[in-house]
């Protein structure tokens, strides 16, 4: 499956991360919708699977953003959902994503 086979009918994509962001222990390409935030990874070397983490735009009640380090930073996006998500990458990667999210809420 494709990532087009996982948006919903009316859902554009107004984001897209160049880079893979950690969340969950896993690496993920993040989405952001016009509706939901999408993490999204094809996992598997022969038998290919999706898998996509959603959280609704509309649930967001907060967004953090924080850096660590001094060489190589790391960026970190704490999103105050029904769950708490951190989400950490390149910090230039983060802060672009952060600004997207903020535009949102």
């Amino acid at each position: 499956m494709a990532l087009s086979d996982h948006l919903l009918p009316g859902e554009d994509i107004r984001f897209q991360s160049k880079s893979l962001v950690e969340y969950g222990g896993s690496r993920y390409q993040v989405i952001v919708t016009n509706k939901r935030i999408i993490l999204y990874a094809q996992r598997g070397l022969v038998f290919k699977s999706d898998d996509v983490v959603t959280f609704k735009l509309e649930d967001i009640q907060g967004i953090k953003y924080k850096e660590q380090g001094i060489i190589g930073k790391k960026g970190i996006i704490e999103i105050h959902a029904k769950t708490l998500a951190t989400l950490s990458g390149p910090a230039s990667e983060m802060k672009a994503l952060y600004q997207q999210l903020l535009g949102f809420l």
